[in-house]
């Protein structure tokens, strides 16, 4: 990892394994594939012969205003929505839990669905994920979503679920996925570091607990636990899924299994140890002397009384003292050490692409390196839950954009011997980036800090303009820096080559 002034990425590994320590194993997919494109960028410009031994750009990349090869509105788009998705969600989540009502509040409970994942080549990778924890959120929100309050921790299948479908508003249009967001069950995001004191906290402020077990892990046998301890038992119902219990034995032999199987490498594997039958049937029989117990087999026909229980129950806390909240601790849950390189390598990224009026940035000298480190600095900040500061790193970005926009609309030309015809599609590229960042950049100002729920967010104006502004006039100083030198010819781009 870099030094505290230094952003050249000598070893990636820190950053994927930072990527992979957020939340399993869809949200990983997408942060490595977004790794990808951007060191995939710097290492291409390396073979290039266009960055020096400092891995600066030299005078052959200072004279090129575009790499096209380099942008890639998706993936941007990607990771912008899902983090948005979970920061929307644990926001719902608290404005709720903080809101005085007679309403009867439910903690649900439950072990994680398993998911493996094992490289296939060419980049491709082959998934195996159970299924049944996140069927079992459909029926308890159609059962209990109507007229309680049911609140859940967001699982990294719930993301890949919910989020199916949506991948259209993750390009700016962060009120739907704000709608679509903790509903019908309210989301908190938990980090693996705090997440058993966030349970402890929320059960006190809880009528009524519904625990999903659909297998036995260390997560949801110490909220058993806990629950038993603390005197919640008595206002807990336990759902016992003995087949997918039994569906997660076969799922943890196979993925020990997985290495062996010459399929590829694994990307994802569980630690996972299969029960005998006669655990799993003694566990359900020590269950029933403490907790209601449910068969999944028959929740229909005990649907109606579990929901008249729950309606009944009444906690601890009466409204009025049981309001509170959860921080927004997002951020890879690793050892200080590795936590503290991620952020000095944030941090000295932030200092090299602020433009002049957001701090005391580095003079622009090769626009396309500039648009990388931005796309870095949106991965880094947005890994440490730091959207205000990915905004502005957006807001920059859409800067850079609306400069090469304006600057190659007055040209009326792209590149020597490209095609009039082809010239709105290139500069439709540059508008869809610069319209996506900026429309990004401004809802995250709007959502205010991560983790000051209570706190108006920056205002559009008071927080983009201002980077905004600057990088464009620092694109536009450079840009046209680059075209006095280039003897009245257009300034060199790099175009995707043509198959």
């Amino acid at each position: 990892m870099p030094t505290q002034d230094d952003t050249l990425i000598r070893d990636a590994t820190p950053l994927y394994d930072a990527a992979r320590s957020l939340h399993g194993y869809f949200l990983f997919r997408w942060l490595r594939e977004y790794l990808n494109v951007a060191l995939g960028n710097i290492q291409r410009w390396s073979q290039a012969g266009l960055l020096g031994a400092d891995g600066r750009p030299n005078a052959a990349f200072r004279q090129c205003l575009v790499d096209f090869n380099a942008l890639d509105l998706e993936i941007l788009a990607q990771l912008c929505g899902l983090y948005f998705y979970i920061h929307a969600g644990h926001r719902k989540a608290n404005h709720a839990l903080r809101r005085q009502t007679t309403a009867k509040r439910v903690l649900y409970l439950r072990g994680f669905d398993y998911q493996a994942a094992v490289g296939v080549g060419s980049g491709m990778a082959m998934g195996v994920s159970t299924v049944d924890s996140a069927r079992f959120n459909h029926r308890l929100g159609e059962l209990l979503g109507h007229d309680c309050e049911v609140y859940k921790a967001l699982s990294p299948l719930d993301l890949e679920r919910e989020t199916q479908g949506l991948e259209g508003h993750f390009y700016g249009d962060y009120r739907a996925l704000s709608r679509h967001a903790s509903a019908p069950l309210f989301s908190f995001f938990l980090h693996a570091g705090h997440w058993q004191g966030d349970i402890a906290h929320l059960a006190g402020r809880m009528d009524s607990f519904v625990v999903y077990l659909s297998s036995l892990s260390d997560s949801v046998l110490w909220e058993l636990q806990y629950l038993l301890d603390h005197g919640h038992a008595g206002r807990t119902t336990v759902i016992f899924d003995r087949d997918a219990i039994l569906t997660k034995n076969l799922h943890a032999g196979f993925y020990a299994a997985l290495p062996g199987l010459a399929i590829g490498k694994a990307l994802w594997l569980p630690d996972r140890k299969p029960l005998t039958e006669a655990h799993i049937d003694a566990f359900r029989a020590e269950l029933e002397t403490h907790f209601a117990v449910i068969p999944a087999s028959g929740f229909d026909t005990h649907a109606v009384a579990l929901r008249a229980r729950i309606l009944a129950a009444s906690g601890p806390l009466p409204p009025g003292r049981r309001e509170g909240s959860l921080p927004f601790r997002f951020y890879p849950a690793q050892a200080a050490p590795a936590l503290a390189a991620l952020r000095r390598l944030d941090a000295a990224l932030a200092r090299e692409v602020a433009p002049g009026t957001c701090d005391a940035g580095e003079p622009l000298d090769c626009l396309p390196f500039r648009l990388g480190q931005l796309q870095l600095r949106v991965f880094t900040a947005l890994a440490l839950g730091d959207h205000p500061g990915a905004a502005r790193a957006l807001a920059a970005y859409a800067g850079c954009m609306d400069a090469l926009l304006a600057f190659y609309t007055r040209r009326g030309a792209l590149a020597a011997g490209l095609p009039a015809a082809e010239l709105p599609a290139w500069l439709g590229v540059f508008q869809d980036h610069r319209d996506s960042a900026a429309s990004i950049a401004r809802l995250f100002l709007e959502a205010g800090p991560g983790d000051r729920f209570d706190a108006p967010g920056e205002t559009a104006l008071s927080g983009f303009e201002p980077c905004f502004s600057a990088a464009r006039q620092q694109a536009e100083a450079f840009i046209g820096a680059t075209a006095a030198t280039s003897a009245g010819e257009l300034p060199r781009v790099w175009l995707p080559s043509r198959s």
